[in-house]
Formats: structure tokens, sequence, C-alpha cells
């Protein structure tokens, strides 16, 4: 499986990729433009592999509705681009909602030098 998952490093809060197959709880990850660290907690990895297999069982099913009713292969594949767009979209959103085991900031320490 050649899916490739965004992730945002907490360090410098840009976007790089990593492989779906790799992305397990406790594997380091390392930015490719600061070269931060960026590990998975469990939590994350379940919410990760529920958004694929929903994604896999959605199109399964809507494939096989398609082979069933011979339809249009045109419309066919204009409906899998919208979908692979609607999934991207879901897993961009895991991306910016997923917080990984890293730096500890003191919050009350920081917002008074900025107070």
């Amino acid at each position: 499986m050649a899916w490739e998952l965004p992730l945002i490093c907490k360090d410098c809060n840009k976007k790089f990729e990593v492989p779906y197959r790799h992305f397990q709880a406790g594997v380091v990850f390392h930015c490719t433009h600061c070269h931060g660290s960026f590990v998975p907690k469990a939590p994350m990895c379940r919410a990760v592999r529920r958004a694929f297999e929903d994604f896999l069982t959605r199109r399964r099913a809507a494939r096989e509705e398609q082979a069933r009713l011979s339809g249009d292969d045109a419309g066919w594949r204009e409906q899998q681009r919208r979908d692979h767009e609607a999934f991207r979209a879901v897993l961009e959103q895991l991306a910016a909602e997923m917080q990984p085991a890293g730096k500890m900031v003191r919050k009350g320490w920081l917002a008074s030098m900025f107070t």
C-alpha cells in the first residue's frame, strides 16, 4: 500500500508525509523540514486506521454496486476522484488534530512572557 499520511511537525508547524504502512504507535518519524521528531500515540494510530478502514469499506461497497449495475465508467471514475478528495480532506483534518508526544511547554510561563 503506497498511501502517504500527512502530518504536521510540532516544532516548525510544517506539513510532511509518512508512509501509512509505517504509522504505528511508538515509531519515530522525522520532519523533512527541521528534522524534529514525531512519535504517534496509540489513539492517533487508531483514529488513522479507522479512517482508512472506513474509506476502503465504502470504496469496496461502491465498486460492488457499480459492478452490479454495470453503469457508466466515466461517472464511476468521477465519483472515485471525489471520494479520494474527501478522504484526503479527512486525513488533513486528522493531521491538524493530532498532537504527538514531544516537547513540553509550560503554558503559564509562556503566557506571562507575552503579557
